[in-house]
């Protein structure tokens, strides 16, 4: 009995690391071919003996505006996180305890996180270009906000609905207002679960490219994601460089999931446990 238990275990811990091996394999390709010379990529040999060299980030940095792109990218990111959260939690709040628009509603929030933002690319430019907003951050700001209200609004009503409504009436008769019940009882108790839904909203953001690629492709308005395709041109594929710069991009989402995954863990759990 023990030695099936082992081979079992062995078992499942191959299949896990081989699940882990695939998922990433991408990532640690990007990296290294990030040290690699031109040269070494091209070649093919992913494995291979190389010397290591920064000359891939520094042609980053002295090719490319890589601080206003990052700079583009924060504005963008931090911005539609900030509108979604705050639009998207008393929105929640709302369909959760006072059932706003019904069953009607609560459909239309998922088929609108649904919808493939494709769709959206032609009355989202046209609707920009007559207010002046193409190749500005704003058009990126109000494009992702449309996405992720949906997404904050789904997330937070199943998190609401997880309080009693009992905590909320105590305070109501101690004295409290509604608006003082939602800021100072309900926001606090489902901490957890706003952090956590709004670092899901900043790596949607963060990664988002086809918004960027159509309404802000002007240098002035440029992100990460977009910015990277300046190494692929009409000739040649500057691998070095392509590779450095996504691996500059993936970083800083690496750290918030790095540092914050306690808290993500923490939100998912409350939100499954009513």
């Amino acid at each position: 009995m023990i030695t099936r238990r082992k081979v079992n275990e062995a078992i499942r811990y191959l299949f896990i690391a081989i699940v882990l091996l695939v998922w990433a394999f991408p990532v640690i390709w990007l990296v290294l071919g990030s040290f690699k010379p031109q040269q070494s990529i091209i070649e093919g040999d992913l494995f291979g003996p190389f010397i290591p060299t920064l000359e891939n980030y520094i042609s980053v940095f002295s090719t490319q505006n890589y601080a206003h792109y990052l700079a583009n990218s924060l504005i963008v990111s931090i911005i539609t996180t900030a509108i979604s959260l705050i639009v998207g939690i008393l929105a929640a709040y709302s369909v959760s305890r006072f059932k706003t628009g019904g069953k009607v509603y609560s459909s239309w929030v998922i088929f609108m996180r649904m919808t493939p933002p494709a769709i959206l690319i032609i009355p989202f430019y046209l609707m920009f270009k007559s207010m002046g907003l193409i190749n500005t951050v704003w058009a990126l700001i109000l494009a992702n906000v449309t996405f992720n209200i949906p997404f904050v609004i789904w997330t937070m009503r199943g998190f609401f609905e997880s309080l009693p409504t009992e905590m909320e009436e105590a305070s109501i008769i101690d004295g409290c207002s509604r608006i003082q019940s939602i800021f100072l009882i309900s926001i606090p108790v489902v901490r957890s679960g706003i952090l956590t839904t709004g670092i899901f909203c900043y790596l949607f953001i963060w990664n988002e490219y086809l918004f960027g690629l159509t309404l802000g492709l002007s240098e002035q308005s440029k992100t990460l994601p977009v910015a990277i395709g300046n190494f692929i041109t009409g000739y040649a594929i500057n691998w070095g460089p392509l590779f450095a710069a996504g691996t500059l991009i993936m970083f800083p989402a690496l750290l918030v999931v790095i540092f914050l995954q306690n808290y993500i863990v923490d939100g998912l759990m409350v939100g499954s446990i009513k």
